[in-house]
C-alpha cells in the first residue's frame, strides 16, 4: 500500500485536522504556536517524518549502555 505524501504549509489544502480560526493561514498558525513555545500541526509532522523507528538512525537516545546478552535469561 503506498502513502500519499503530506504537503506541508499548504493554505490552500491545509493538512491540520484542527478546525481552527487560523485554519489556512500558515503565517498567522506559526505565530500563535510559537507564542506559546509549541510546534504547529507541519512542524509536528515534519519532526516525525525525521525520526524513523526500529532503525539506528532513528533510536532515541537514553543515555544507558544496552548490551543485548543482558537480555539472554529473558529469552526463554
Amino acid at each position: 500500500m503506498q502513502h500519499m505524501k503530506i504537503e506541508l504549509y499548504n493554505g490552500k489544502n491545509c493538512p491540520c485536522p484542527s478546525d481552527c480560526i487560523r485554519h489556512g493561514q500558515c503565517k498567522k498558525c506559526i505565530a500563535f504556536h510559537r507564542s506559546r513555545n509549541e510546534l504547529n500541526y507541519c512542524e509536528y509532522i515534519k519532526k516525525k517524518e525525521k525520526v524513523k523507528f526500529y532503525t539506528i538512525e532513528g533510536a532515541v537516545p537514553s543515555g544507558k549502555e544496552l548490551r543485548l546478552l543482558d537480555y539472554g535469561p529473558c529469552a526463554g
